[in-house]
């Protein structure tokens, strides 16, 4: 039993060294472990694809429609505010900002275009029929705003129809 107590006091005196000199010994705490690597996980991700509300990542994939022959034009940038003003409802600060935030968040935009289920995957269950509907409708409108939809923009507009209507084989756009 002795024995026992001197290896717990060595253990504790050098646990207690190791805290006073800066060593670093939470690793020795599973539950703070746990909630490291579940932090690390959530902050090193792709913030595209954290995206949880429907009026953010809508906004996402209309900005990633609009951008994705290049960089967004004058008008676009322009029906984009406008579209966010009159479908969401937003005051014209709210709109720039959200069209802002979708632009910083789009950056070049080859994860957003090559897949946008991962985009909507986190935030399609709260899309109700007519949101989807409407959304549809909002991408038909933003591809186009500079004429002819480009092969680009109807592929994509293509892509996020099949992910928002999966039993629905057909495209109407």
């Amino acid at each position: 039993m002795h024995i026992i107590i001197g290896l717990l006091t060595a253990l504790g005196t050098l646990l207690y060294v190791m805290e006073r000199m800066r060593i670093d010994i939470g690793w020795l705490n599973p539950w703070a472990w746990k909630r490291r690597r579940a932090w690390a996980k959530l902050s090193a991700g792709n913030p595209v694809y954290g995206l949880d509300k429907p009026l953010d990542a809508i906004a996402l994939i209309a900005t990633a429609a609009a951008k994705i022959d290049g960089d967004l034009s004058i008008e676009e940038k322009e029906a984009l505010k406008n579209i966010f003003k009159n479908t969401f409802n937003q005051s014209e600060q709210e709109a720039s900002q959200l069209l802002g935030s979708s632009v910083y968040l789009l950056g070049p935009g080859e994860d957003v275009f090559h897949s946008p289920e991962k985009v909507l995957q986190r935030s399609l269950d709260k899309f109700s029929a007519e949101q989807k509907v409407s959304s549809m409708k909002l991408l038909s409108e933003i591809i186009h705003v500079g004429g002819a939809p480009s092969n680009l923009q109807q592929e994509f507009v293509n892509k996020v129809e099949r992910v928002m209507n999966p039993d629905d084989g057909k495209s109407g756009w």
